[in-house]
C-alpha cells in the first residue's frame, strides 16, 4: 500500500505539474528518460542534456511555435477571428503571450514554426525557470485559464455549483491576483474545472459516462463549432479519499484552412505552444501520446474529451 501510495502522489505530482506548477521551486515539467551522460542538439542549437528529453509515444512529428514571429501570431490571431473570438479577447491573449516571451526572453524559445523529429518539444527548463523567477516569478496563466481566457464566452454553465476546486489554489491565487476573470466567468471556471468525483476502476468508459453525467447536472454546454476546447482528463487517486477525475491539460483547438491549430499554455513557469496537426487523430496521438505516464497502471488512461464529450479519434497509444 505504501508503494502505491508513493507512486500514485508521484504521478499527480508530475500531472499536476503539467499545467498547474507555480512558484519558487524548480520542478521538472517533462517526463524523463533514463539517466544519460549524452548530449544532443536540438533544431534551435542549444545543446540539451538527453535526460531531461521529453518522451512520447506518439508516432509524429511534431510542428510547433512559441507564438514569437509575426507570421505565426498572424495565423493564429486569423484563426481565432474566423472562429468568432472577439478583438479585445485575441489582444488580450497576445499581450499575455508576450508578458511571458519578454519575461524568459525570446531567444530561448523556437523563432517560427518549427518541426521536430520528436512528438514533443525539450525546453531548457532550467533556463527557462531561472529567466521567470528573475522577473520575480510573476504571476502567470496555466492551461486552464489560458483555455477559459479564450473560449469562456462560448461555454454555458446552467448549475453554477462546483464540485472540489481544493487543488485548483494555484489557478485561483494567480486569477485573483491579476484581476483575469471575476463574477460569472470566475464561477463558470470553478464549475467547468472542479474534481468529479468517479467510481474507482480502470474503465475509462464508465469514467467518460461519468464526467458526461457531472457536466450534463452542471448543465455545462459549448456553442461554437469554430472552436473548441481539449480536455485530458485524468485520475486522482491518493489512497484515502475518493477517486476524482479532473483536466490535467487543456488546450484551444480551431482550423487554419485544411489544418488544426492546438493552442496551449504548458504550465505557470512554461512556454505559450501552438501546434499544427493534420488531423484530429493526431491531436489524440500528440496529447495521448506526452500525458499516458501513468506507473505500472494504478490509474486509469487519460480521457480525451472534445468539449462535451470524448473524442471520436481517442485512443491508446502502445
Amino acid at each position: 500500500m505504501k508503494k502505491q501510495l508513493l507512486i500514485t502522489g508521484i504521478c499527480a505530482a508530475i500531472v499536476l505539474a503539467a499545467c498547474g506548477n507555480k512558484g519558487g521551486a524548480k520542478e521538472d515539467t517533462t517526463v524523463a528518460v533514463e539517466s544519460s551522460e549524452s548530449m544532443f542538439e536540438e533544431s534551435s542549437g542549444n545543446m540539451i542534456d538527453e535526460s531531461s528529453a521529453a518522451v512520447s509515444k506518439a508516432k509524429i512529428h511534431l510542428k510547433y511555435s512559441n507564438l514569437v514571429d509575426s507570421e505565426t501570431r498572424d495565423r493564429v490571431s486569423n484563426a481565432l477571428k474566423n472562429a468568432g473570438l472577439s478583438d479585445e479577447k485575441i489582444k488580450n491573449f497576445f499581450a499575455a503571450v508576450d508578458e511571458y516571451n519578454n519575461a524568459v526572453g525570446s531567444e530561448n524559445l523556437v523563432q517560427s514554426m518549427t518541426t521536430i523529429d520528436g512528438a514533443f518539444p525539450t525546453y531548457e527548463q532550467d533556463k527557462l525557470i531561472d529567466a521567470w523567477l528573475l522577473k520575480g516569478g510573476y504571476v502567470g496563466r496555466n492551461c486552464r485559464i489560458t483555455s477559459y481566457s479564450l473560449i469562456g464566452d462560448f461555454v454555458n454553465v446552467g448549475n453554477k455549483t462546483p464540485g472540489d476546486t481544493t487543488m485548483l489554489f494555484n489557478d485561483f491565487e494567480s486569477i485573483e491576483n491579476k484581476k483575469i476573470f471575476e463574477g460569472d466567468d470566475k464561477s463558470k471556471f470553478d464549475t467547468l474545472f472542479s474534481y468529479i468525483d468517479v467510481t474507482n476502476t480502470h474503465d475509462t468508459k464508465v469514467l467518460a459516462e461519468e464526467i458526461v453525467k457531472s457536466w450534463k447536472d452542471k448543465q455545462i454546454t459549448f456553442d461554437n463549432d469554430k472552436i473548441h476546447i481539449i480536455s485530458v482528463f485524468m485520475t486522482m487517486d491518493d489512497g484515502m479519499n475518493k477517486v476524482q477525475e479532473f483536466i490535467g491539460h487543456t488546450g484551444i483547438l480551431v482550423q487554419d484552412g485544411d489544418k488544426y491549430l492546438f493552442i496551449e499554455k504548458l504550465a505557470f513557469e512554461m512556454p505559450y505552444q501552438v501546434d499544427e496537426f493534420d488531423s484530429l487523430q493526431d491531436v489524440n496521438d500528440y496529447l495521448m501520446g506526452y500525458y499516458d505516464n501513468e506507473a505500472e497502471g494504478l490509474t486509469a488512461k487519460p480521457i480525451i474529451f472534445m468539449d462535451g464529450k470524448v473524442m471520436d479519434e481517442y485512443r491508446v497509444l502502445e
